[in-house]
């Protein structure tokens, strides 16, 4: 019953987990060391310090799921792990073992949200068994597909000059910016996190492709000749508090500037308090919000519900992207977003519908 369960149900549970996170990863974690002392002697202590750390990021998910109500979301974010393990020589089985823990004791202490709990476990035992993707998967078929390989190279090489100059050529060959975001800067990032993913590239080169990237970004961006002055409105794209990833919304950001719109990047981790108080002081008309972690979905549904509640009839239209909402799709209405863009590509067909139906209320309410 967990995605037809209310939604004060699975918010209680998730706060119930989320008080017990710790205490369950510590015993999950000495149980787990007890029936496997030979990790114990070929990590050491690092493998007591990982092992908390790892049940406490499978806690965080179990509880964003839980409280979208969507089991699929936390199936592939076991799908996921398990790749990641399996890159590093560690079998699905040990982490069908640690889910099957954390279900133990969950349940133990919480018999009475066995229904929400056991069926995210059984989801995500499921299906973390299955192959992970191929970093090939993430270089898409299109016109830019090479430009896109090449310039993959130079961000995890750390050569600026040559991603820059990679990029400043798509735009003199008569691409769009859109195109050069969509077809290079984001399957680029795609092709980074798989590399990473399947352990064939190290959490410090994925750092300094993703840090080339951003620089590459400001230089394109300085080049570009916006409209001046924007005709579509204001806009303003924020990462929800504790959200840590930008590079996303920061694309967005520069493909609605490049369409027109009078963009305000706020950036990433922005205080609930704060963002509420920017957005209310001078309303936008566009409102989007980054979350990239599921455990983070519940800031964006208090952040709408505060929004909406100081603003009325005057509160933005509401966009959501980020890979916590391809997790969980169904979990965008539940919120009380107007909508949800699942990569680049559909940010600005999407804005403009949401745009034509802002313009359509305001004629009516003349």
């Amino acid at each position: 019953m967990t995605d037809s369960a209310p939604q004060a149900v699975r918010s209680e549970c998730a706060r119930r987990i989320q008080a017990l996170r710790e205490r369950t990863a510590h015993v999950v974690t000495e149980a787990f060391l007890e029936r496997h002392p030979d990790w114990l002697a070929r990590y050491g202590e690092r493998a007591r310090v990982l092992g908390n750390q790892d049940a406490a990021f499978h806690l965080d998910f179990l509880t964003g799921a839980i409280e979208a109500g969507a089991p699929e979301a936390f199936a592939d974010y076991a799908v996921w792990t398990a790749g990641v393990l399996g890159a590093r020589g560690i079998g699905p089985e040990s982490l069908v073992e640690n889910l099957r823990q954390i279900e133990e004791v969950l349940c133990t202490e919480m018999p009475d949200r066995r229904d929400l709990i056991a069926p995210m476990v059984d989801a995500a035992c499921t299906a973390c068994v299955a192959v992970p993707a191929d970093a090939k998967s993430a270089s898409l078929p299109g016109p830019l597909a090479q430009v896109q390989r090449l310039f993959t190279a130079a961000a995890l090489r750390g050569d600026r000059q040559a991603a820059t100059g990679i990029a400043l050529e798509v735009l003199r060959s008569g691409h769009t910016v859109e195109a050069l975001y969509t077809q290079v800067f984001e399957t680029s990032q795609y092709a980074v996190g798989a590399l990473w993913q399947t352990n064939r590239i190290s959490v410090v080169d994925e750092h300094v492709a993703t840090a080339v990237t951003q620089y590459v970004m400001a230089r394109v961006f300085d080049a570009v000749t916006l409209p001046s002055t924007p005709m579509r409105g204001m806009a303003v794209i924020a990462g929800v508090e504790g959200e840590l990833h930008q590079i996303g919304a920061n694309m967005v950001a520069d493909i609605l500037a490049a369409d027109g719109w009078d963009v305000q990047f706020l950036g990433t981790n922005v205080p609930h308090r704060d963002l509420v108080r920017t957005v209310t002081a001078q309303p936008p008309a566009l409102l989007g919000l980054s979350t990239t972690m599921l455990f983070h979905v519940p800031k964006v549904g208090a952040l709408i519900t505060d929004i909406r509640a100081a603003l009325g009839l005057r509160a933005p239209k509401i966009l959501l992207g980020g890979a916590a909402f391809r997790l969980a799709p169904d979990a965008v209405s539940s919120l009380g977003a107007d909508g949800y863009a699942k990569d680049l590509t559909s940010v600005r067909g999407l804005v403009n519908s949401l745009l034509a139906t802002l313009r359509n209320r305001d004629l009516a309410a003349a």
